[in-house]
């Protein structure tokens, strides 16, 4: 889903290639399938904030600003303009 006003990238350890994220789907993918910590406060409030935005109940650039915090917590790099 591309929901997001403006896109991330991000590098995931041991990829060469960023990845390039533009809505809560994709992200919610990531952090099920491929995010390096998958425990913590920040890593539970992005999921939570992915399943209030399909619920209708949070703005997705706000469920981008939660999956941003998950992102600093894990050290996976990330920008919005496509520099790290």
């Amino acid at each position: 889903m591309s929901d997001w006003t403006i896109p991330l990238h991000i590098r995931l350890p041991g990829q060469e290639s960023p990845i390039t994220v533009r809505g809560t789907g994709h992200a919610a993918a990531l952090l099920a399938e491929k995010w390096p910590v998958t425990y913590g406060l920040a890593f539970e409030n992005a999921l939570a904030s992915f399943a209030a935005v399909s619920e209708g109940e949070l703005q997705a650039d706000e469920a981008r600003e939660a999956f941003i915090d998950a992102a600093d917590a894990a050290g996976v790099r990330w920008s919005s303009e496509g520099e790290y």
